[in-house]
């Protein structure tokens, strides 16, 4: 049975930087990554760009296979692991080959969750599959529709020609619900409507059949035939592995300030890890790739005995959705106590700030020009009060302000 310091499962954000890290501080420290897909790491946010023919296929590898063997890494590529024993400290994979383990970092990521399998003409898209999938799909379709509003289905819509009609169903009131506030949503709706969507709102597909198109019937009675259903809606963090090794597993796995799960030799990061948000305290899932770095960094560390601590997670998205910017940043909520903002829709360039009752930032969306929202991630990690309406407006004094807190 081969024997590694670390063993990391998952190929993605939290895994890669990992590896990294680890490097950076030893190169001694043998280290095993698994993942169950036969490839390097690539990115998921990239593939819609991929699937509405604006990228190659091979610029969405984030790293190839020399950055492995530079690494050091012994790669169990196209394996998924099938059981955990933390006591024996022994992962067994689906060949039937076991590693043993002195430490592991649980970077499972996250699943779509199933809706009318073996329906040709649907699709998720979480993994390279699913996008080459989705890539011979759409290119001939003169008609999609996407099932959920969220950072899935809606860059697949908006990277598609504007000659294919496009609609776009959502169970809540709004878009983006678990991301934006109410106004930034609406902003954001009436240009996706500008742009030819169909906002199907507070509705839901109640039947779906397959014949020479999907036809739909949604819960409003309307009927929607379509070329291609789109499922951006349910994900689903990967946590049976560590369930059923007896770790604490609620909506993720459950980590604290180290990362560490309830096993001391097991962390997790990512998409799968639950652990402290940063504004609130409270425990989620956060499912964005800056925090599946900031904690696959932390975890490694503290694997190689580097205490270091976690002081949570946020809100941290960008992306551009029908030739509009977008980014949120933080606490995005309708009740947060105050709220200061700038600009409009119709302008392209709207900017709110989130405040809880002492005036300090908690929290931003950037809808237009969004190189300024790694400025606003700095101020929430730092507590930042509200320095004043010229920070909204783009003043350069906000510099000198950031220097002072920094």
């Amino acid at each position: 049975m081969p024997h590694f310091d670390i063993v990391i499962i998952g190929n993605s954000a939290a895994g890669l930087q990992a590896i990294r890290t680890i490097r950076r501080h030893c190169r001694r420290t043998t280290i095993a990554l698994i993942d169950r897909e036969d490839s390097p790491a690539y990115s998921r946010v990239l593939t819609p760009y991929f699937i509405g023919g604006k990228t190659g296929r091979d610029n969405l590898f984030i790293v190839d296979g020399s950055f492995y063997r530079e690494m050091g890494v012994a790669t169990f590529f196209g394996q998924a692991a099938a059981a955990l024993d933390p006591e024996r400290g022994e992962v067994r994979l689906d060949n039937g080959e076991t590693l043993h383990f002195g430490s592991l970092l649980l970077a499972l990521g996250s699943e779509a969750r199933p809706f009318s399998p073996g329906l040709k003409r649907v699709s998720t898209l979480r993994h390279m599959a699913d996008a080459d999938k989705l890539e011979g799909l759409l290119k001939p379709a003169a008609c999609v529709t996407a099932l959920g509003a969220g950072l899935v289905s809606v860059p697949v819509l908006s990277h598609l020609s504007p000659d294919v009609e496009r609609h776009l169903i959502v169970s809540s009131g709004r878009i983006f619900s678990r991301l934006l506030d109410a106004e930034s949503a609406a902003i954001l709706e009436e240009h996706f409507t500008a742009a030819g969507v169909h906002l199907h709102k507070r509705n839901d597909i109640v039947e779906v059949s397959e014949g020479d198109r999907l036809h739909l019937t949604l819960a409003s009675g309307e009927k929607l035939a379509t070329d291609a259903l789109v499922v951006g809606k349910g994900v689903i963090p990967n946590t049976t592995l560590a369930r059923q090794a007896g770790l604490i597993v609620k909506d993720g796995i459950v980590v604290d300030e180290h990362c560490r799960t309830s096993y001391p030799a097991i962390y997790a990061a990512g998409d799968a890890a639950e652990g402290k948000d940063f504004v609130t305290g409270e425990t989620t899932v956060q499912g964005n790739w800056i925090t599946a770095v900031e904690q696959g960094e932390v975890a490694a560390l503290n694997m190689l005995g580097l205490d270091r601590l976690y002081e949570g997670s946020m809100k941290n998205n960008i992306t551009e959705v029908f030739g509009i910017d977008v980014a949120v940043v933080g606490y995005c909520s309708d009740d947060a106590p105050r709220t200061v903002t700038h600009g409009s829709g119709a302008s392209r360039r709207f900017r709110k700030l989130f405040l809880n009752e002492k005036d300090r930032i908690i929290g931003a969306v950037v809808i237009g020009e969004t190189n300024d929202s790694g400025l606003y991630y700095q101020m929430v990690r730092a507590r930042s009060p509200f320095p004043g309406k010229q920070l909204l407006h783009g003043d350069n004094r906000y510099g000198a302000f950031m220097l002072q807190i920094a």
